[in-house]
């Protein structure tokens, strides 16, 4: 399970989609547990058509201003465009490229990107040439920010899909993000707590400090918004992901647990580039035989700023 959510997380933080709301002072730092549960949200609450509808089919879908443009992940990796035309194109080197149709929805308090694509019947059993699906986000962009959070759909065996929050930012007129970013820094500080995986073992981050073990290491965000762990002169940039698990119990379905995960991914230049929290992450590359130098973790806050 944990391997699982762990290799998602991280196709997450390279490839995933996008929202719109309101500004915020440029001053202000975004804490990512609040941002994700203020966007965390079922397809149930909502009312919303199931994954197979047709855009035709949804009512009072609209193309949300707020959105039109072009967004990139930090890292630079992916590059959205949305067009008034109501047509969505994704860019990356890794996952190449996609295109889709897409409308926006105001459901209650929440908006809702609606995005239709083709199904493959290399990859959906049953699934016909021209035969598509919509998925649901609910989104905000504040400050030349874009996040979202895919909305939960509650699966046959009575467990939720969990939800990584997605953070992309406006480009400007060359492409570059930078300015974007650096108007919405972390708050590292709503990190703070011990997380830990089952398999791997922990880590707690509290005041600028990650201990491991026995060992402490500064911790930091760079421009990127990515977490810099660093020790003995050394330091290794991390991508992160904060998501939300709902597990629900068997027996008692209006019952379930609720936990507050962590995604850390780091890709390196060669293979004795490693990462200096090793002893908690997982090798992609050997364990998965991945093409890059990939090292992965996902973690549980046991403790914390939980919302």
């Amino acid at each position: 399970m944990k391997k699982v959510l762990c290799a998602v997380l991280c196709i997450l933080i390279v490839a995933a989609f996008a929202g719109c709301g309101a500004g915020k002072p440029a001053s202000a730092s975004v804490n990512l547990i609040e941002k994700l549960n203020a966007l965390t949200v079922s397809d149930q609450t909502l009312g919303i058509a199931g994954k197979y509808a047709k855009l035709t089919d949804i009512r009072d879908g609209s193309i949300d201003a707020d959105l039109i443009g072009t967004w990139c992940t930090p890292d630079g990796e992916t590059t959205y465009t949305y067009s008034e035309d109501g047509v969505f194109k994704a860019t990356s080197a890794t996952f190449g490229d996609h295109e889709a149709t897409f409308t926006c929805l105001t459901i209650g308090d929440y908006k809702i990107l609606c995005e239709e694509s083709e199904l493959s019947p290399e990859f959906y059993d049953g699934a016909q040439p021209g035969d598509t699906q919509i998925s649901y986000a609910a989104y905000s962009v504040e400050n030349d920010a874009l996040y979202q959070v895919v909305v939960e759909e509650v699966n046959e065996d009575f467990t939720s899909s969990y939800s990584a929050l997605v953070t992309m930012f406006r480009a400007d007129e060359t492409g570059s993000a930078a300015a974007a970013i650096a108007k919405n820094p972390i708050d590292l500080a709503a990190l703070n707590g011990t997380w830990t995986d089952e398999d791997k073992g922990s880590f707690t981050m509290a005041d600028g400090k990650l201990t491991l073990s026995e060992d402490e290491f500064n911790v930091s965000l760079n421009e990127k918004n990515q977490l810099v762990v660093e020790k003995d002169g050394r330091s290794i940039a991390y991508h992160m992901a904060v998501s939300k698990l709902k597990e629900y119990d068997y027996e008692d379905r209006t019952q379930f647990t609720e936990s507050t995960m962590m995604g850390l991914s780091y890709t390196g230049a060669d293979e004795n580039d490693k990462p200096n929290l090793l002893p908690v992450l997982t090798d992609y590359k050997t364990e998965y035989e991945y093409d890059t130098w990939y090292y992965s973790g996902s973690f549980e806050l046991q403790d914390g700023n939980e919302a």
